[in-house]
């Protein structure tokens, strides 16, 4: 055997038990994090302004129309075909993690109508207005309307009603 096949099937075998062991360690770290005994059971999926919200648009009653809530962007839109695959990855890496508050759903079909955000203090915040830009901009692209609501401990459904027709009313 010469000496260079010799180099190369050496540095083959180096190759593959870094790569095993790197995967073992990987896989062992990530087994850990997903034990059973970490998770635990939030005591509501509401924030008290979210379950206050919540209740006003139940209360409004809109014929045809479902609430949805906590509904991940990835759910709501799809990336569009024609991106190298790097890019598509990323795109959907960007919504992926990120949720509406509430969306309204027409029931016939499931087609999105409106997302509404409620915006406490948070919002704010250097990396939440970050976002909520990020976000504004998916649900433009889409043409899918979405109103930002202050969020309260007390809702007037009169002034929510109104606010979310003139929202569905730009859409046409």
């Amino acid at each position: 055997m010469n000496l260079t096949l010799i180099i190369i099937v050496i540095g083959i075998f180096v190759f593959a038990v870094t790569v095993l062991a790197f995967l073992k360690a990987k896989g062992g770290a990530s087994e850990s994090v997903a034990k059973p005994e970490v998770y635990y059971l939030k005591k509501s999926l509401f924030s008290p302004a979210e379950r206050s919200f919540a209740g006003v648009l139940e209360s409004l009653d809109y014929e045809g129309v479902t609430i949805a809530s906590k509904v991940r962007l990835a759910d709501i839109f799809g990336i569009k075909k024609g991106l190298e695959r790097g890019d598509r990855q990323r795109a959907l890496n960007r919504i992926s993690a990120k949720h509406v508050d509430f969306l309204l759903i027409q029931s016939s079909d499931g087609r999105p109508l409106l997302g509404l955000e409620l915006d406490d203090s948070s919002h704010e915040e250097e990396d939440r207005v970050t976002r909520d830009s990020f976000v504004n901009s998916v649900f433009a692209s889409a043409d899918l309307p979405i109103l930002h609501v202050t969020a309260k401990t007390t809702y007037d459904p009169k002034k929510v009603h109104r606010q979310i027709d003139a929202a569905l009313a730009k859409k046409g």
